[in-house]
Order: structure tokens, then C-alpha cells, then sequence
């Protein structure tokens, strides 16, 4: 069968300005093991539009490849099945939208929809006329007996694929989750020869993603799930809660394959939990080291920071480790036990900042405001942990809107405890902006703590991004530049 698998364009606030590129490498790994079978073409309509901007509205922008270039890619290449990825909750819409394409060039082709959001909300997704299957959680080996189902006209055998959703005379049928991919090392590495990688390698050129990539570079994942249960995090709904990881060998024998094949010079490890088990991190840095692999690399999402002691750290420095990310998320312990719940002693997150400063890797820091539960004072103090951080020697610090995103439990609490705000919607996902109302505080009031909480940054000036929260005008203005180029200013960083 031919099957063509797409990144949609991606709905964004203004304020991000031009992200550059993300490359999909959950869309990559499908198609690895689905070409083995089958024939499997790529549209990272996404990434490979980078360039292009609509506004949306005040808030929101689309980027991306027009949708009259995607359907023509789609009519010149006439799948059988097209798989639409949705990453993210705020970036439904597009997807929806192209489903209508596939649908409008040939009504006999199947759409099936994975990623985060139909995970989360299933019935939601197939409620869209245009959508005929949902893949819930882990994708790889439900997308191919999917399609080998399709291919032999199954159709009385798809309730026995778990995994997915479908409707079937009217009423929707939701199999059992299908249990998480034990031996990672199985899977085939990510087909990048299907993806644009010379687009992204100009990209990086003009817009160093994080001010921090500006070679050849690529993304690569080690390890999958996560046994932590902070309420705001969504990598559950997909990956699930068992921490899994593959062999050190395996992980390295990919660096060399990206070396050798794409001439990668710079690495971005995007694992939840890379660090989780030190002696298999430095195995893995150990290898690189025996191999003379000559790579940086970085950690974008983050490491946990009691998982790391100076022996590591100085491994991961020797073997190319640039910059590393921390998160404490609160600089209140009762905040991180008992609202976010995530199962970390600060005292080692100072720790981790100090030592990785002294063998010489960088260190950005993350943290959450507007929880449930939170008050106006946890903030402050968190904004007072972030400048203890600074003085030990992080140099970066990004601070995001506690977010009720689908699938999260932070999104029960909401919903239960009546906070959300009336302007919630899954559009509003994609506005970066205060979604979250409690009576310890308004939207209003975490806006100023934001303000307060972007000065802790070194390379601060007095911050055009919160104005432009309050004044649609200089958005505008931010987000277009001077010479009408959209704005490099990320509020992800407030």
C-alpha cells in the first residue's frame, strides 16, 4: 500500500515569532517500520513551510505549507492511507484541515490521526467527519497491523487491533490500550532519508534554534516514558508511565549512522528521561568517547537533576554534552510535593547547577506558574529560587503558564474545580497564555509575575513580549519586525 504520512502546520501564538524547524521524528520512526512493507511518503508540511506566516488573529498564527501545496503533493502522490500527526492539543485545527483535503482530492482515502491529541481525546477526533481511525498512544506497531488490516479488508478484525479508535455503524468502538513497546532496540532507526534534512540544515543557518544549533543537526530519542507523575506533563498519554530505554549500543550505533550519513555535527537528545539510569548514560557517553565520535549535543527537554552526580556530568562534558536542562518547576518544596507531585529534593537541583557549572556544561532551568493550589507567594519565591539558580551559575530560565492540557491531571483538577477560564478552547492551547484561574490569583496577576519572572534572565532588557500580551498592536508589531520578518523573541521563555 502506499501510505503518506504528514506533519501538519502548526497553529502558534504570535509572540513565538518564526520557531524555525522541529523535526518530526515520531513520524519518522513510523515510517521506518511501516516501509518496510509498504510504500511510505513524507509531507512535513510543518517544517518544510517554515517560512511561511498567516496571522490568525490577534494571537495566533499558522506556519507552515499552504494548503493548496499540500494537496497537490497529496494528488500527485495518491496514497491509500494518510497518517495525520497531531503533537500538540493547539494544533488540531490544521490537522483537521488536511483530513478535508485528503477527503476532497479522494473520498476512498483512509485518514487516521495519532499523536498527543487524539490519544487524549479520541471520541473528539472521530467525531470529524473526515476522520475514519485514531491511533491512541504509542504509534509504531498499531499504525502497521492498521494498515495490514486495511490492505486485506479486515474490517470485521479491527476490534481485535489495540490502539485505536473507529466508528462502526454509528457508535464509536475504542479497543484496550495496546501495552508499551518493551525492546526499544526492535524498532528500526527513524527514516530520515524520507524527511527534508537538507531543508532543515539551511534552516538552522538562519534561525539557530535556541540560539544554541547552528550546524548540521538532527533530534534523537533514547529512552520512552516517564515514572514520575508531575499533573501538568502530557508525555503519559502517549508514551505511558514505564520508563523504558534502549542499549547503549543501539543509541550510539544511530550517532555513527547520522554522522556518517548526514554529516550531523550537533545532537539534540529529546528524551523526558535520558539521565534516569547513570550507568547506561555513561555507557553512552563512554562509547562516544571510545569511538571518537566527534558530536555535540544537548538536552532541549530536560534531565532530572537528582539523577546526575560530577562523574557523570564530567563524562557527558568529555563526550560533547554543551548544555544540559534542568526543571525544579517551583523554587517551593511543598509546591513541587504536594501540587506538582513531582519527587524532587531542590537541594539537588542547586546541586546539579553548581557541579555542571564547574566541569564546564551549561545549565537552563524550568519552571511552571498558576498552578491549583499555588499562591502569589510560591511565585515570588520561585522567581527568588530562579536568581539562587543564576548566582550557582544557570544562565537561562523559562518559565511557562501552568497549562490544563488533555490527558493531564492538571486538566482534571481544572475541570473539576471550575478554574479554567471561560476563554478555554483547544485553540486557546496555542495562545501561551493564562488558562488558569484560582482565587489565589487572576490571569491578570500571573501576567505581571511573568514580567518579573523574564528579568531573571541574563540577557534581559526590558521586555517587549508582556506588554505586547496586553496591546494587540505592538504584537503585531513585535511578531512582524522591522522589515516585516516575524519577531526571534520566544514567549516560551517567560
Amino acid at each position: 500500500m502506499r501510505i503518506c504520512l504528514i506533519n501538519p502546520p502548526r497553529i502558534q501564538p504570535k509572540l513565538w515569532g518564526n520557531l524555525g524547524i522541529l523535526q518530526p521524528l515520531d513520524i519518522a520512526y513510523v515510517a521506518a517500520l511501516l516501509e518496510k512493507k509498504h510504500e511510505v511518503h513524507i509531507i512535513d508540511a510543518a517544517n518544510e513551510g517554515w517560512k511561511n506566516f498567516k496571522l490568525i488573529d490577534e494571537t495566533k498564527c499558522r506556519q507552515g505549507l499552504r494548503s493548496k501545496e499540500i494537496e497537490n503533493r497529496i494528488k500527485k502522490w495518491l496514497p491509500d492511507v494518510v497518517g495525520i500527526t497531531i503533537s500538540f492539543s493547539g494544533w488540531w485545527k490544521t490537522a483537521y484541515e488536511i483530513a478535508s483535503i485528503v477527503k476532497n482530492v479522494d473520498n476512498d482515502i483512509i485518514t487516521v490521526l495519532n499523536g498527543l491529541h487524539p490519544s487524549a481525546r479520541p471520541v473528539d477526533c472521530l467525531e470529524h467527519p473526515n476522520t475514519d481511525f485514531v491511533v491512541v498512544g504509542e504509534p509504531e506497531y498499531t499504525m502497521l497491523e492498521l494498515v495490514e488490516a486495511i490492505n486485506q479488508g479486515t474490517t470485521k478484525d479491527f476490534n481485535k487491533i489495540k490502539g485505536i479508535g473507529y466508528i462502526k455503524h454509528g457508535k464509536t468502538v475504542i479497543t484496550p490500550p495496546r501495552p508499551p513497546i518493551q525492546d526499544l532496540d526492535s524498532l528500526p532507526f527513524p527514516a530520515r532519508h524520507l524527511l527534508p534534512m537538507e531543508k532543515y540544515f539551511d534552516a538552522v543557518k538562519e534561525i539557530p534554534p535556541r540560539g544554541e544549533i547552528n550546524k548540521r543537526w538532527t533530534t534523537m530519542l533514547t529512552s520512552r516514558g516517564c515514572p514520575y507523575d508531575c499533573i501538568f506533563c502530557s508525555i503519559h498519554t502517549v508514551m505511558g508511565k514505564q520508563w523504558r530505554a534502549r542499549s547503549p549500543e543501539n543509541v550510539v550505533e544511530e550517532i555513527e549512522q547520522v554522522i556518517r550519513d548526514y554529516h550531523i555535527k550537533q545532537l539534540d537528545f529529546i528524551d523526558e528521561n535520558m539521565t534516569l539510569d547513570k550507568k547506561r548514560m555513561e555507557t553512552i557517553c563512554d562509547l562516544i568517547i571510545e569511538r571518537k565520535l566527534n558530536i555535540e549535543w544537548f538536552t532541549p527537554n530536560g534531565v532530572r537533576a537528582d539523577s546526575l552526580d560530577e562523574n557523570l556530568l564530567k563524562k557527558m562534558k568529555a563526550s560533547g554534552c554543551k548544555k544540559i536542562r534542568v526543571a525544579p518547576e517551583s523554587g517551593v518544596q511543598r509546591v513541587v510535593d504536594h501540587i506538582i507531585k513531582k519527587n524532587l529534593d531542590l537541594k539537588e537541583v542547586e546541586k546539579a547547577v553548581a557541579l555542571s557549572k564547574k566541569v564546564g556544561i551549561k545549565v537552563g532551568c524550568f519552571f511552571v506558574i498558576g498552578l491549583i493550589g499555588e499562591t502569589k507567594k510560591d511565585i515570588e519565591e520561585s522567581i527568588n529560587f530562579a536568581r539562587k539558580l543564576r548566582r550557582l551559575g544557570a544562565d537561562s530560565f523559562y518559565f511557562s503558564y501552568a497549562t490544563p492540557v488533555y490527558g493531564t491531571e492538571l486538566y482534571k483538577q481544572a475541570e473539576r474545580g471550575g478554574f479554567i477560564r471561560d476563554c478555554f478552547s483547544d485553540e486557546a492551547l496555542a495562545e501561551a497564555q493564562p488558562l488558569i484561574e484560582t482565587p489565589e490569583f487572576t490571569a491578570e496577576e500571573l501576567r505581571e509575575l511573568c514580567t518579573r519572572a523574564i528579568s531573571v534572565n541574563p540577557t534581559f532588557t526590558r521586555d517587549k513580549i508582556v506588554r505586547a500580551f496586553r496591546d494587540p498592536r505592538k504584537a503585531l508589531k513585535v511578531f512582524l519586525g522591522k522589515k516585516g520578518a516575524p519577531s526571534k523573541t520566544k514567549s516560551s521563555e517567560a
